[in-house]
């Protein structure tokens, strides 16, 4: 989740109709999309954790309800659901069940029970031809089917046995549920464990979507542990778990696809069970339930990222939404840890040519730029906006787009080098300061950011500090030096180890780096 939020806009007015005066409940599930579009599957294998396991077939209605249309024999412990690509017989009339259907499927050769459009029906055999499927059927007293481009079977992995099929097309996706009666069900499907079950959606004559059913902590549990080391002190994982809860919800992005929130950063990271550790299940345990509200609402974009470099921000500032709980304060929790946190500062340098190739790129015709500066900061410190100016004109990029465009790791930077529009003289000695960088203290020791116009005390009483533009040296090259890794906005998981550490609760942090929020 630490690369966030394009769609952040639109998120928040789909969420706004869904999550209004709402209260989770418990006992709640998500689809969670591990395989779709491009990477949408041709075949995809499932396998029992436990060799005591097996499956049941249905199909998962709107709440994640599973409804049970059969069970598989327990000894299939590897099972494929692949796209219908081959013909079929389907036997005459249809059935009461799943199990009528099996019954009078299994006096014939390769006979299965299928599920259509609400009716189970027998077949047999499998043919890679409409006319050989033909054939077969007028000895059988049946018809030709097969091929369907919204049909998937399942099949026992390795071999074509075909052990049942489903068709798509109507209200319903094919859904497999693992059964284990010993102990918590866990299932492989790509090299990852995975609890609940899984939904395979295929729209007409593509390839099939993957989601996996999971109730909501279950998911918590999962996501901790990649986006938070599972090893961190337990109130900072917490913190997230709450955050990874609550966004959890809220999310929309992806109903249009058929799930709740995919698995990728562009969400939350979840790659099932194989991180979790006993402190971050616990972090889970613990908050069960728990979520962020905002005056009486679900927080609809519980955000977080890496690390701020010293302070967070408005939402407005990065986003351009004015969001009441986003609000941006000064950070000093991060600093006290700042050495054990990789590449906490960090630099890179452009060449002039290079922010030239890169604007005109972005269909920016400045011509080829000779000066690039921070043109204003917000109240925290943060860059709000930079300028290149070119041999043809001007370009001024402003919030997230100041970080995105140059692929920063983070908005809390100042430039260097080619000249700065953004510096102010220091007691005549011809050194400068950019704004950024400076800070007042008041009487309690509290240090905030100095933005807009900035007066000193003299001997002389009270001036301006004077903005003056430094000139290159010649070089040619931009020295972008900042610190912080992600979009700054809500949470720094850092300084919710920082405050962890110090002693703070997890309420603490989630109430320190959301404004005016409540947790229940």
């Amino acid at each position: 989740m630490k690369k966030w939020c394009r769609t952040f806009l639109l998120s928040c007015l789909l969420c706004l109709s869904l999550c209004t005066l709402a209260q989770a409940t418990d006992g709640e599930t998500l689809r969670v999309g591990l395989k779709y579009g491009s990477d949408a599957m041709s075949a995809a294998n499932l396998q029992n954790y436990s060799a005591f396991g097996g499956y049941a077939l249905g199909y998962f209605d709107a709440d994640g309800s599973f409804e049970e249309l059969g069970v598989l024999p327990q000894l299939y412990e590897k099972i494929t659901v692949t796209t219908d690509t081959t013909y079929h017989v389907q036997l005459s009339g249809t059935f009461y069940d799943y199990d009528d259907a099996s019954r009078t499927a299994a006096q014939y050769s390769g006979g299965f029970a299928a599920y259509e459009d609400g009716a189970f029906y027998a077949r047999a055999g499998s043919y890679t031809s409409l006319s050989a499927a033909r054939s077969a059927a007028a000895q059988y007293g049946g018809t030709a089917v097969g091929g369907s481009s919204t049909g998937v079977t399942v099949i026992v992995t390795g071999t074509d046995t075909i052990l049942f099929e489903f068709d798509c097309g109507g209200s319903e996706n094919l859904g497999i549920l693992p059964i284990e009666t010993r102990e918590k069900t866990v299932t492989w499907f790509r090299g990852y464990r995975y609890y609940g079950g899984f939904e395979y959606q295929r729209v007409s004559g593509g390839n099939i979507n993957v989601i996996n059913v999971v109730d909501l902590e279950d998911y918590a549990k999962c996501v901790i542990p990649w986006e938070m080391s599972k090893d961190w002190p337990v109130e900072a994982l917490k913190a997230q778990a709450v955050c990874a809860r609550t966004y959890a919800v809220c999310q929309t992005k992806h109903r249009a696809q058929g799930f709740d929130i995919c698995a990728t950063t562009h969400c939350q990271v979840y790659q099932g069970t194989a991180a979790s550790g006993a402190n971050s299940d616990a972090a889970v345990d613990q908050t069960a339930g728990e979520f962020l509200y905002y005056s009486g609402r679900l927080v609809q974009e519980a955000v977080y990222y890496s690390s701020n470099g010293g302070a967070s921000e408005d939402s407005l500032n990065v986003w351009g939404n004015d969001v009441g709980y986003l609000k941006g304060k000064i950070d000093p929790y991060e600093g006290k840890i700042a050495s054990i946190i990789p590449r906490y500062n960090w630099s890179t340098t452009f060449t002039a040519s290079e922010l030239t190739t890169l604007l005109n790129n972005r269909g920016y015709g400045i011509g080829a730029v000779k000066n690039a500066y921070v043109s204003a900061y917000t109240d925290t410190g943060n860059v709000y906006s930079v300028t290149f100016t070119g041999t043809s004109g001007s370009k001024t990029v402003s919030r997230e787009a100041c970080r995105t465009l140059l692929n920063l790791r983070s908005q809390r930077f100042t430039i260097g080098g080619g000249g700065s529009e953004n510096a102010y003289s220091v007691n005549d000695t011809g050194e400068s300061v950019a704004l950024g960088s400076m800070s007042a203290i008041d009487s309690s020791g509290k240090s905030s950011a100095l933005s807009g116009n900035v007066y000193v005390i003299t001997s002389s009483g009270t001036s301006q500090l004077e903005q003056r533009t430094t000139t290159s040296s010649g070089s040619g090259s931009f020295v972008i030096s900042g610190s912080g890794y992600g979009h700054n906005v809500g949470m720094s998981q850092w300084g919710a180890y920082s405050m962890a550490n110090l002693g703070y609760s997890y309420r603490d942090i989630l109430q320190f780096y959301y404004t005016d929020v409540s947790i229940r």
